[in-house]
């Protein structure tokens, strides 16, 4: 309850409100707690009506209440989505107190560009978009029944949602007639007598706690009832557009809403398209932190493999030290990205070696998203760490153990070590070759120089245009004589920012610099990918584009 009443009564919705209840998101109820207009109408009433029975005067009352709403917003916290609301009633209260008439479009215009130039930021963020969007919408819809009201206002926020969520569910309709009334009936005047309760009467406040648990698993319930689709991330242009011929579809002319949806459909369908079904591929190296995570999707989407997941040591905490809604980076970095591509599922995950950097958010991969194929270093499913971090999330997903000597059908890396089972330590890595758009790719997890040694030993004629660096940057990996021998011209580093381990090294530096590798790395330039396809392909970071040629 505190963190509904947090989001409900200030307007403070926090970053990770919807990691901890995704069915919200799923199910496109996130403009219950957008609109953020509420508390400030509820505080402005509630002033009203007790200057009123204390007889003061009309023009003393709007005063004071003019005076006392900006106080609300600074003990608020002054978050952002309380700005629409205290500047739309300071323009109503001006307008009473000097009995003009100010229509209800240019009050929200006058909020819209005076919230901008206190906070710049403020349509940068989802909180704010969907709270101007939703306000913007209630002017518009006392003409439609209450059925249609609810529609109207559920739909027109799907564009928004997949340009930053890009998912959606088919009972988010349902969800939205089932929860609106609930929510404005019983959750909202639950949590407000809680806020008055709370010093005085902790058994009711319990019980009210317990009926908005229930309400919150109920929504986290029907969300995991299948029907959720990847849709991808909707282009920023279609937003705007698509938004406004949904409010068109609601329109009193028949003609206008006939060709309204008829637009809709197509720019969704089309979109759908070529989201899922994109003409290049990539191979990408995510920004992680200190450890590694690639993914190699082919034009059209038609493999999907990641090789590592990341992760981090997790040192033992007290109880107080534990988070509730803290995170993790399978779900906020690669889950999230996968989503934004259409990507529903991974035809193969592979693990190069136990490590927790490279295998630590494994776990959460296996409960998020289907994964037909795990591929692990011979030997690997022995070991304590693959028994503890990765069996007991496995589900149907079918494991691999492989060494040089398999190849697996469908999978388009050629397997160039461990030559031997092993104990999937570094000296184990799995090493990875193919052909990636018009480069030669080879990527080998922590695999030390030794290993590196023996694999130009063993395939002499390999040439490699892009090397992902071994043991994010180390020493112990990137030999400059096999380096030189394999002809590098491109190099990715994955490794954290201010890492306690140095990385990448003044040596593989060095080495770098000494061959002209053209290095990428995800400490200064974030994610980094090959974008390929039959007419050109270039590496395009955080910052800027560079063609393969530069």
């Amino acid at each position: 309850m505190a963190e509904y009443a947090k989001a409900l009564i200030i307007g403070d919705v926090e970053s990770c409100f919807y990691d901890q209840y995704p069915g919200i998101s799923d199910l496109g109820l996130i403009h219950l707690f957008s609109i953020s207009g509420f508390q400030v109408t509820y505080f402005f009433v509630f002033l009203r009506k007790s200057f009123k029975k204390m007889y003061f005067p009309k023009e003393l009352s709007l005063t004071l209440i003019a005076l006392a709403i900006p106080l609300f917003f600074v003990f608020s916290g002054s978050v952002q989505s309380l700005i629409r609301p205290i500047i739309a009633a300071e323009l109503s209260l001006f307008a009473s107190y000097f009995n003009l008439r100010i229509e209800k479009e240019k009050i929200w215009s006058f909020s819209l560009a005076t919230g901008l130039l206190l906070s710049p930021m403020l349509l940068l963020n989802l909180g704010g978009q969907l709270s101007y969007l939703l306000s913007f919408s209630l002017m518009f819809i006392g003409h439609l029944k209450p059925f249609k009201q609810g529609l109207l206002m559920s739909s027109v926020t799907i564009p928004i949602i997949l340009n930053s969520k890009f998912t959606w569910h088919f009972l988010s309709m349902p969800a939205n007639f089932f929860a609106i009334p609930i929510f404005g009936m019983v959750i909202m005047p639950l949590i407000g007598l809680a806020v008055v309760l709370h010093p005085f009467w902790n058994q009711a406040v319990c019980f009210i706690n317990y009926l908005v648990a229930l309400f919150a698993d109920l929504i986290e319930m029907i969300s995991k009832i299948p029907g959720k689709i990847v849709f991808g991330k909707m282009e920023d242009y279609l937003v705007i557009p698509l938004v406004c011929l949904i409010l068109l579809s609601f329109d009193q002319r028949k003609k206008i809403r006939n060709l309204s949806l008829m637009v809709i459909v197509t720019a969704f369908t089309a979109s759908f398209c070529f989201i899922h079904f994109p003409t290049n591929g990539e191979f990408s190296a995510f920004d992680i932190g200190q450890g590694d995570s690639l993914l190699l999707r082919t034009p059209l989407n038609q493999k999907t493999i990641l090789i590592d997941t990341g992760g981090k040591v997790a040192l033992p905490q007290e109880e107080w030290q534990i988070s509730k809604t803290s995170s993790n980076q399978a779900k906020s970095i690669i889950i999230n990205y996968l989503q934004s591509k259409g990507i529903n599922h991974l035809d193969f995950l592979l693990l190069t070696h136990g490590d927790m950097d490279h295998v630590g958010n494994a776990k959460y991969l296996f409960s998020s998203i289907k994964i037909k194929h795990l591929i692990v270093p011979l030997g690997m499913t022995k070991t304590n760490s693959f028994r503890r971090e990765i069996k007991p999330y496995l589900g149907k997903t079918d494991v691999i153990e492989v060494t040089n000597q398999v190849q697996i059908r469908n999978f388009p890396f050629r397997i160039l070590h461990p030559f031997k089972s092993g104990s999937a330590v570094n000296e184990d890595s799995i090493a990875l070759f193919a052909k990636v758009g018009n480069l030669n790719v080879l990527t080998a997890g922590d695999l030390p120089q030794e290993g590196e040694r023996e694999i130009a030993s063993r395939y002499p004629d390999l040439k490699i245009d892009l090397l992902k660096f071994g043991h994010h940057g180390s020493k112990t990996s990137s030999n400059i004589n096999v380096l030189n021998h394999w002809q590098v011209k491109y190099g990715i580093i994955s490794a954290g920012r201010h890492n306690r381990y140095g990385h990448p090294k003044k040596e593989t530096l060095e080495t770098i610099s000494k061959l002209k590798i053209r290095a990428f790395n995800t400490q200064t330039n974030g994610m980094i990918r090959f974008v390929y396809n039959n007419d050109k392909s270039y590496f395009q970071t955080f910052t800027k584009d560079f063609n393969d040629s530069d």
